[in-house]
C-alpha cells in the first residue's frame, strides 16, 4: 500500500509506472530506526480458516515517536520455534489478512472503534501491501500504547505449520530532531462492509456490466434498511495524505470518492459515482499473472507523494470495489481503503475545483512466493483420461476427495459429475454437508473447473 505515495504497495515510462512507491519518495528523516518485529508463532492446522486475535505477542516500539513505514509478511518458525525461517509459498501457507489495532490516543482514527479505545490502523492481505507515508508525515506511536493483531492464516496442505507474522517498521523516535518537523496523521478505515465482523461480499460470474461488477453500486439492497456501510462522515477538517486499496483475487480496483452537499466537480476534477461527489483516487490492482486478474500474484497502487485533497467536517468519504466477472465468480471478496488524514492541516487543495494527481505507484514489486499461479501446468495427471462417475455426493476427508482424488490407486480415480440443474452434497468429514448447485466455468485445456453457487442452471451433465 509509497514513501509514500503512501505506498510501497516502452522503457523508462513502464519502469516508473510499475516501480515501488518508495522509489519515488524523498529520503527518510535523519534518526530513523529500522525495526523488525514478529508476532507469534501461530500454530496453523490443515484447512485452517479462523479469524483469531493476539493480545499478548504483538511487539511494537517502546518509546514515543512516529511510524513512517511498515512492511508486513509471513515466515515459518525455525525448528527451535524462534523467528524466523523462509517466507512460505502462498499456495501452501496463505496470509488471508492481518489487521493491527491500537489504543494509542495520539494517533486515534475514525471509521471503526472498539471497547477500550481500540481502533485499526493498518492491514494487509494476500497482496502484502507496504505502507509508507510521504516525507514529513508520521503515525504517532506512544511508548505505552497497546497493540492487538487480528489475523487469518490458511494452511492449504495436510501438514501443520508454525508461522510468524512479521512487520518491518521504519520509526522516528520523538527525541530525534527531525521529529519536530513531522505532522501527525490519523487512519480512517473505509470499507464497503465497514462494521461487519467479516466484511465480505460475493461476486457472481457474468454479473454487473461489460465484465465488471462494482460493490455496492450494482448490488440489490446491499445494506437492507440500514445506512450505507461504505460511507463515512469526516469529523475533522484537514488534508488527506495517502491511501491504497485492498481487494482479493479477481479485484480490479477500489475507488475513493468524496461527497459534499451542493458541490459539483469542475476544473478537471473527476466526478464520483454518487451525486455531488468527486473521485479522489482509484487504486488499481496490478497482476503479474499473465492470464489476468485471477491469482494472488498482485500489488495495489497507492497515492503519489503530491496527493493532497482538503476535506471539511461533514464531508462524506465513499468507497467501492470493482471485480472482473467474465472469468469466474469471486466469493468472500473485500474492498477496503485505509486513508491517512492530517487533522486541521490547511495545505491541501479543494478536490472539487482542482484535478488531483492520481498517478498511482505500486506499493511493492513482484513477490517470489506468489509464483505458483495454478492451472493445468501444475496438475500431475491428464484429466481427459479419467472416466466420469455420476455422484450426488462428494466426501472430503483428510484432504482426500472421494471420489475424484488424483492420488487414488488403480481404477478408482474418476471425475465426479452431476446433472445440470440438480444438486450435489459436498460433505467435509466432521461437518454438516453443503448442498450446492453446480454450473460450469470456462474450462482451461486439461482442467474441469466449476463455478460454485448460484447461476442459472440448465440441463445436462457437468464434470465437477
Amino acid at each position: 500500500m509509497k514513501r509514500r505515495a503512501l505506498w510501497v504497495v516502452l522503457a523508462a515510462l513502464l519502469a516508473v509506472a510499475c516501480a515501488p512507491a518508495a522509489a519515488l519518495a524523498a529520503a527518510e528523516p535523519a534518526g530513523t530506526e529500522h525495526l523488525h518485529y514478529a508476532a507469534g508463532p501461530y500454530h496453523i492446522t490443515p484447512g485452517a480458516n479462523l479469524i483469531l486475535f493476539d493480545y499478548k505477542h504483538v511487539p511494537k516500539p517502546n518509546v514515543d515517536g512516529y511510524m513512517i513505514r511498515m512492511q508486513p509478511n509471513a515466515r515459518y518458525a525455525l525448528p527451535n520455534g524462534k523467528c524466523c525461517g523462509k517466507v512460505p509459498l502462498t499456495n501452501i501457507i496463505h496470509l488471508h489478512h492481518g489487521v493491527w489495532l491500537s489504543n494509542g490516543a495520539a494517533g486515534a482514527g475514525s471509521g471503526v472503534a472498539y471497547d477500550g479505545g481500540i481502533y485499526p490502523f493498518m492491514a494487509t492481505g494476500e497482496e502484502k501491501t507496504t505502507y509508507e507515508l510521504p516525507n514529513g508525515y508520521g503515525y504517532p506511536v506512544g511508548a505505552k500504547d497497546f497493540w492487538v493483531l487480528n489475523y487469518m492464516i490458511h494452511d492449504l496442505i495436510s501438514t501443520p505449520a508454525n508461522i510468524y507474522i512479521t512487520y518491518n517498521v521504519d520509526f522516528l523516535p520523538a527525541t530525534a530532531p527531525a521529529a519536530k518537523r513531522i505532522t501527525p496523521v490519523h487512519p480512517i478505515w473505509n470499507d464497503v462492509e465497514r462494521g461487519s465482523l467479516y466484511p465480505v461480499f460475493d461476486v457472481h460470474r457474468y454479473s454487473g456490466k461489460n465484465g465488471k461488477y462494482t460493490f455496492p453500486d450494482m448490488a440489490k439492497g446491499p445494506y437492507g434498511s440500514g445506512s450505507p456501510k461504505n460511507e463515512l462522515t469526516i469529523d475533522h477538517p484537514g488534508t488527506l495524505i495517502a491511501t491504497a486499496g485492498h481487494v482479493h483475487p479477481g479485484g480490479l480496483y477500489t475507488d475513493l470518492d468524496l461527497i459534499r452537499a451542493g458541490a459539483t466537480p469542475k476544473g478537471g476534477a473527476i466526478p464520483g459515482s454518487a451525486p455531488n461527489s468527486v473521485r479522489l483516487f482509484r487504486s488499481h490492482a496490478h497482476y503479474w499473472d499473465k492470464r489476468g486478474p485471477i491469482s494472488w500474484d498482485m500489488a495495489m497502487q497507492g497515492t503519489p507523494t503530491d496527493w493532497r485533497p482538503a476535506v471539511k467536517a461533514g464531508d462524506v468519504l465513499r468507497v467501492s470495489a470493482t471485480y472482473e466477472t467474465k472469468r469466474a465468480s469471486w466469493y468472500e471478496s473485500m474492498g477496503i481503503m485505509v486513508v491517512w488524514e492530517a487533522y486541521n492541516d490547511q495545505t491541501g487543495v479543494d478536490p472539487f475545483t482542482h484535478k488531483l494527481d492520481e498517478r498511482g505507484a505500486l506499493t511493492h514489486g513482484h513477490l517470489p512466493e506468489n509464483d505458483d499461479h495454478g492451472g493445468s501446468q501444475y496438475v500431475t495427471a491428464d484429466l481427459s483420461r479419467f472416466k466420469d462417475c455420476n455422484r450426488s455426493q462428494v466426501l472430503i476427508a483428510g484432504f482426500d476427495y472421494l471420489p475424484g482424488d488424483l492420488t487414488s490407486p488403480g481404477s478408482n480415480p474418476c471425475v465426479p459429475t452431476v446433472t445440470r440443474g440438480h444438486f450435489a452434497d459436498v460433505r467435509q468429514f466432521g461437518r454438516q454437508p453443503e448442498r450446492l448447485p453446480w454450473q460450469p466455468a470456462e474450462p482451461e485445456p486439461g482442467l474441469h473447473p466449476v463455478d460454485l453457487p448460484y447461476g442459472d442452471l440448465v440441463p445436462g451433465p457437468v464434470r465437477l
